[in-house]
């Protein structure tokens, strides 16, 4: 059977160096799908060792102001409200205009925008295709309450929501979806996967090298993630044999200007993708923060970063540092039957006592590893792939 045609909406594409262009490059590969369309608005920044597959087209950028001339100052609100929906519309046509001229069987939309979800399900609606909604954030949530985005985003979600197949990346986006949107379809579980190099056995050694314990986070540092780190540098710094490394395509000032400096912590250039799972089997203990203090902490709740899988594919210590009913306490919690170990309170002292048993008990360290390396299965590509070809229309010759 010829493999679907697809038309993929989305902030990142794949090769960009980006958690979200990483999973639809993972998952939208020859196996499953024919080349697809891309579009987007964002420049390319190509992630070394990452193909490209499919064509791109470029997305018109917004306009946050319908008017921009003289007395555009008046009616602001109304002006930019005005503007966030021509984008919509505008861009609504350049895909369908675009789609006329090479049909799909499919139209995807990925959450991270305000616009293309709602643009890619009119053009869908125009084209009588199915169209699929892949939340990798809380497409409403994700949206300051004290900006407009917020609503305009909520409004079109009334629309859409009930006209689409929502794919989710765990249980809690699919549950918080659900329960704004009572009448949509229940939503395909499709995991942000481990690539398959993340499997690759660790060294047995613990720790991995002599000297202080190695605590390593790789990735971009914002307001998702910085409290928390500011929490496990005070928790290293209350003991003694820990040290943070980071791995960052941030400098060592902007890391400063967050609290991140000084004794306890190392700052590294960004490593591509390859590296950083060889870099993950070779530290003492991950770290996976969110924030506590957070202006959208409903996308907190249902966070899925795709390094999750990563670690739960390393064979390494986990530590888990997040506020309570977040994604990633229930895949990584348990207590000492986890898959990692949890601190769900803003506490450095209880990050402290954590450290310390990671340190200290090597049972605890095997067990956890053991059962999240049974658990990372469930993130494999192939099996992701499966569920994801069983929810597109098949494919016409």
């Amino acid at each position: 059977m010829p493999a679907p045609r697809l038309a993929v909406i989305s902030t990142a594409i794949p090769p960009a160096a980006s958690g979200q262009a990483r999973v639809l490059g993972q998952l939208l590969t020859a196996a499953v799908v024919a080349p697809p369309r891309w579009f987007t608005d964002h420049p390319a920044a190509p992630e070394a060792g990452m193909p490209g597959f499919g064509t791109r087209i470029t997305l018109n950028p917004p306009r946050f102001l319908l008017y921009q001339g003289r007395g555009a100052g008046c009616l602001p609100r109304v002006n930019n409200l005005a503007g966030l929906m021509a984008t919509v519309l505008g861009r609504a046509w350049q895909i369908i205009r675009a789609l006329q001229a090479e049909p799909v069987q499919a139209v995807i939309a990925a959450s991270g925008s305000p616009f293309d979800l709602p643009a890619a399900w009119l053009a869908a609606e125009r084209l009588r295709l199915p169209f699929l909604a892949w939340l990798f954030d809380d497409p409403v949530m994700q949206w300051p309450a004290d900006t407009p985005y917020r609503g305009f985003a909520r409004f079109w979600e009334r629309r859409w929501a009930g006209r689409c197949q929502p794919i989710a990346p765990n249980e809690v986006m699919a549950e918080d979806f659900v329960a704004r949107n009572p009448r949509a379809r229940h939503a395909t579980l499709v995991r942000n996967p481990a690539a398959d190099g993340a499997f690759a056995p660790p060294p047995a050694r613990w720790p991995a090298a002599p000297g202080a314990v190695r605590i390593l986070y790789t990735g971009s540092v914002y307001g998702a993630q910085v409290d928390a780190l500011r929490n496990l540098l005070s928790a290293i710094r209350s003991s003694e044999g820990f040290e943070l490394v980071i791995h960052t395509a941030q400098t060592e000032a902007q890391l400063a200007e967050m609290g991140l400096a000084g004794e306890g912590v190392r700052v590294r250039p960004h490593l591509p993708h390859a590296e950083a799972l060889a870099a993950q089997q070779m530290a003492d203990i991950l770290f996976l923060p969110l924030a506590f203090e957070s202006a959208i902490p409903e996308v907190i709740r249902s966070s899925a970063p795709a390094k999750a899988a990563e670690y739960l594919a390393s064979g390494r210590p986990v530590l888990v540092h997040a506020p309570p009913g977040a994604y990633v306490n229930r895949l990584f919690g348990g207590g000492s039957e986890g898959a990692g170990l949890v601190v769900d309170r803003p506490d450095p002292a209880a990050l402290a006592a954590a450290l310390l048993r990671l340190r200290n008990e090597p049972g605890l360290r095997a067990g956890m590893a053991a059962r999240a390396t049974t658990l990372a299965g469930e993130f494999r590509v192939d099996a992701n792939q499966a569920r994801l070809l069983a929810t597109l229309p098949a494919g016409r010759a």
